[in-house]
């Protein structure tokens, strides 16, 4: 018995400790449990983030991927930018080429064209020189020949009343007289006064050419046609309106009308019996004619000139006849000839996308309009090249430039006006 309560005393500790260790176990498999269940959570919200992550990831991806391509077709964009502007950057090293070269010729031509001005000036001037020394020298023969009338004048005024007065008396008188002077029949003069008229008359008749007496001169300074006073009227000498032609006579009415043309009826013989002072006032002056004359043609083609420079137009509508705006409606189809897409008709809708202004300044910058890129939709670009393309050379712009893109029948008379100041800058 006593055995057997020991080793059942014995089994109770051993229970007692394997009970012991069994919950002591339990409690650390039970603390095992609850950390491995904070794991298993912990885990989870991990697993959580990292599924975000990706998401965000791949949308990261998806973006950078669309921005990929979008830098792809900007650098195909770019290179292409690149050919165009190689491409421009041949145009324009060609077209300056050109312009230097076209640059070179033109200094070239201005340089010929000035030395050949200084040339053609030095040679007009001597011609100046010289037409004022031949002037100078006509004058003062003209002078010496007013002197000699005056002297002639003074001297046969006596002489020639008596004569005149012993006309009324010798009625009766066989041979034919004229104011007291004889003609002779036998073709020798009988006295002093017939030699002095006959040599007074063959004087004038070879001496007239040389004094510029009746004749169509012209000015040494303008060339301008200057009408001079007639022989008729310089000549001291009064010629009948009829004189009678006997056997042998020198003076004759045919002969003084031919060698004394344009005679009046205030130098009929009726009038010669007194001494007319306009006519003394004629002879004193025999250049006074021809001077005013000559002033008076100056003005005509000066003002002729002048209101050609002041109304360019004028000279355009009578070269093309009709209206100036026909006229120049004309100009502007002659300059736009064969220029594409040109269809010139009027100045109101044939203007209005551009091209006609392109062509018509093209024919004189050509440097500043390239007219083989242009095209009729572009009205912007059109109208922005020729309007700076004209202000280039200082014709002020007149058209406003929105109104123009915003129409397309612009003002006839704001275009024709724009279009007159290009023609009157280029072409006087």
């Amino acid at each position: 018995m006593l055995q057997a309560e020991a080793e059942w005393q014995r089994l109770q500790e051993l229970c007692a400790e394997q009970e012991q260790e069994h919950s002591t176990s339990v409690r650390c498999l039970e603390e095992s449990i609850h950390e491995k269940e904070v794991q298993i959570k912990e885990l989870k919200e991990t697993i959580f983030e990292l599924e975000d992550q990706v998401e965000q990831h791949r949308t990261v991806r998806l973006h950078t991927n669309q921005t990929i391509l979008d830098l792809e077709g900007q650098i195909k964009k770019l290179e292409e930018q690149k050919l165009n502007l190689e491409k421009q950057l041949k145009a324009l090293s060609r077209q300056m080429k050109d312009e230097t070269e076209e640059w070179r010729r033109f200094q070239a031509d201005l340089q010929t064209a000035v030395v050949v001005a200084n040339d053609i000036k030095v040679e007009a001037q001597q011609e100046v020189r010289g037409l004022r020394r031949r002037l100078q020298e006509e004058q003062e023969r003209n002078m010496n020949l007013e002197a000699e009338l005056e002297q002639l004048q003074g001297g046969r005024c006596v002489s020639r009343r008596q004569q005149c007065d012993e006309v009324d008396s010798s009625d009766t008188d066989g041979s034919p007289r004229w104011c007291g002077i004889s003609v002779s029949q036998t073709g020798s003069p009988s006295s002093e006064p017939g030699a002095t008229v006959k040599s007074l008359i063959k004087s004038f008749d070879s001496g007239v050419h040389t004094v510029a007496i009746h004749s169509s001169t012209r000015s040494p300074l303008s060339g301008i046609p200057v009408r001079t006073a007639p022989a008729a009227a310089v000549s001291p000498i009064q010629v009948p309106s009829c004189l009678p032609a006997h056997h042998g006579s020198h003076l004759t009415c045919m002969d003084l009308s031919y060698k004394l043309p344009g005679l009046s009826d205030d130098l009929k013989p009726s009038t010669l019996m007194r001494k007319s002072p306009s006519l003394e006032s004629v002879i004193k002056t025999p250049g006074s004619l021809g001077s005013r004359t000559a002033s008076l043609s100056y003005p005509k083609a000066n003002s002729k000139l002048s209101v050609e420079r002041k109304d360019p137009l004028a000279a355009l509508a009578r070269q093309y006849g009709g209206s100036k705006r026909n006229a120049l409606l004309k100009w502007c189809q002659r300059k736009t000839e064969g220029y594409p897409n040109i269809d010139v008709t009027n100045f109101s809708s044939s203007w209005s996308d551009g091209l006609a202004f392109c062509a018509l300044l093209h024919t004189y910058l050509p440097a500043h309009i390239p007219y083989q890129e242009l095209i009729s939709q572009d009205k912007s670009r059109n109208l922005t090249l020729a309007f700076q393309a004209a202000e280039s050379v200082g014709i002020k712009p007149s058209l406003d430039l929105s109104e123009m893109l915003h129409t397309d029948r612009p003002d006839w008379q704001s275009v024709m006006q724009y279009v007159s100041q290009i023609y009157k800058y280029f072409e006087t």
